[in-house]
């Protein structure tokens, strides 16, 4: 891997020699691509366009995520600027990186929506936005060709896996009772976790490049915040979704677009409340218990927080405040 890096780096060189200008360009075509776009874009689809929709796209992020993450700490590759000082980082990252997140999650996400909207315009815009992303992680040098390539083509097969299951899996699903499905919820959310946590002690004697650790700056390459973040996401999201669609009913989207603008405005205070909140709160208690195992359980409950508030503790608010009406409950029907 390291001869074919070597071959690789004259890409990252030649696309940063094209100047500054682009980088300007694809600093922000690269956020389309970022865990925090699709956590801002992830919530507008289940609350303002479609429950379902907005349901699979955030399926396909939280396993693209979790999946990456795995794959990181399973192959352990450096990132250009770690290993050819010619490379500027136009931004910091701290992971490993092979396979590329972003292209990993564009390839998915941007795949799966595609799919969703079922028309040959949106799937060319679709192809062009996956491009343009993997394009700006080798402008800023935070990944080799083959970190792009490897996550579009992960990013591809889940799409493709996600495709052939959905139906299939859900019809088996619908026949669970609510508290099976929550706790299926929670067990594929821990499967999550312990396949990242096999990767990254699966070397255990494993230490990072000194010549890599040089350039790298600071980071924690083997940390599994990111899965623990899916992971509890996961929970929350898909075990507050069969809460609500059983007790509840379906978040109907169909509404005048000021309800629509007030529905996601009031449900992101809640999803910063969450995040900024809890986030203070428990990294105050984090420093006072110091145990690792104490900090990452409070990350996930923190992310399942979130999950669990985006598929059913707001629409329900929404419901309160007449910004929303709700479908049959699964369980009068």
């Amino acid at each position: 891997m390291e001869a074919i890096n070597t071959i690789e780096i004259a890409v990252n060189i030649f696309l940063q020699s094209l100047g500054t200008w682009l980088h300007v360009i694809m600093e922000f075509i690269t956020n389309l691509g970022s865990e925090m776009f699709f956590i801002l874009a992830m919530p507008a689809l289940y609350w303002c366009v479609d429950a379902y929709i907005g349901l699979r796209v955030a399926m396909m992020l939280l396993l693209s995520g979790a999946l990456n993450n795995f794959f990181k700490l399973l192959f352990r590759t450096p990132r250009p600027y770690w290993t050819d000082s010619r490379v500027i980082p136009v931004v910091h990252e701290s992971s490993f990186g092979l396979p590329s997140g972003h292209s990993m999650y564009s390839a998915s996400v941007w795949g799966w929506m595609a799919v969703e909207a079922k028309k040959r315009w949106a799937a060319i815009v679709c192809i062009i936005i996956i491009f343009l992303i993997g394009l700006s992680r080798l402008v800023m040098g935070v990944h080799f060709l083959s970190d792009v390539l490897s996550g579009w083509l992960l990013g591809g097969l889940l799409v493709w896996v996600f495709s052939k299951v959905q139906k299939p899996v859900g019809k088996r699903l619908n026949k669970l009772k609510i508290n099976q499905q929550v706790i299926l919820a929670f067990a594929t959310s821990i499967i999550l976790i312990l396949l990242s946590l096999f990767a990254r002690n699966l070397y255990p004697d494993w230490v990072l490049r000194p010549d890599w650790a040089a350039r790298a700056g600071e980071i924690d390459s083997l940390s599994v915040d990111g899965t623990l973040t899916m992971a509890g996401t996961w929970f929350g999201m898909l075990g507050g979704f069969a809460i609500m669609r059983y007790q509840y009913g379906i978040l109907i989207t169909k509404a005048p677009a000021i309800k629509l603008l007030a529905r996601y405005i009031v449900g992101l205070i809640g999803v910063f409340i969450i995040y900024m909140g809890l986030g203070q709160a428990f990294e105050a208690l984090s420093e006072i218990i110091a145990n690792p195992i104490i900090e990452a359980l409070l990350r996930y409950i923190r992310y399942a927080l979130i999950g669990f508030w985006v598929s059913l503790l707001a629409p329900l608010i929404f419901k309160r405040f007449n910004l929303a009406e709700l479908d049959i409950p699964l369980m009068n029907k």
